[in-house]
């Protein structure tokens, strides 16, 4: 019987863990993605690749205009987005900063 469970328990933790890691790559990924998208905008619009700035409670962000957000891992879990745009004065502008995700079941 013991042998039974510590087998559950193993191949339990294995998937979880094999989740969690399929999670990270994937939200990896999703930041890459964003990154490539916003250096062709940046160099079609003659603007300096930004840098990426963490958010911070209270810190003032002055949207103009809106130009890319990472995707969601929907991976139930607190993960980092990014939300790239321009400022009024037109600098382009990353901001970093953490958003539980959407699960997978929710409707």
């Amino acid at each position: 019987m013991k042998k039974i469970i510590v087998a559950a328990a193993l191949v339990i933790f294995s998937i979880a863990s094999q989740a969690s890691t399929f999670s990270e790559k994937r939200q990896l990924q999703y930041i890459q993605e964003h990154q490539t998208a916003v250096a062709k905008y940046a160099e079609k619009n003659g603007k300096p690749m930004p840098e990426i700035q963490d958010y911070k409670y209270g810190m003032k962000i002055d949207v103009a205009k809106f130009v890319r957000q990472s995707q969601d891992p929907r991976t139930c879990k607190v993960y980092s987005r990014l939300m790239t745009f321009e400022d009024s004065q037109g600098t382009l502008k990353t901001v970093r900063y953490s958003l539980y995700s959407q699960c997978v079941n929710d409707k």
